[in-house]
């Protein structure tokens, strides 16, 4: 998965979950129009628009809300990845001393 992608959807997640890309561009110390540019991609790439955006507000579409779904599970299943490398990288340097 290439590295927009992966935080194209660290950022729908944020968006999605403060309901705000200015929110989460704060919380990614990001510009509110890269979060902008990077959504827009993540909806071209999945082929739907995924956030109603209006002035005053961030709504998920159908089709947000089951991304999201999949989106949240997917993050989570790298977290629990990268943690187990870092156990598994422990115990083999336990082994070279």
């Amino acid at each position: 998965m290439p590295m927009d992608r992966f935080e194209g959807m660290q950022l729908f997640v944020s968006v999605a979950e403060n309901q705000s890309f200015a929110a989460a561009a704060r919380r990614h110390t990001l510009s509110p129009a890269r979060v902008t540019r990077a959504i827009a991609a993540l909806e071209a790439h999945v082929g739907a628009r995924l956030l109603h955006r209006t002035t005053r507000a961030v709504r998920l579409t159908d089709a947000g809300a089951s991304y999201l779904v999949h989106c949240k599970r997917i993050l989570a299943e790298i977290d629990r990845d990268v943690i187990a490398l870092g156990d598994m990288r422990q115990d083999f340097n336990g082994l070279e001393r």
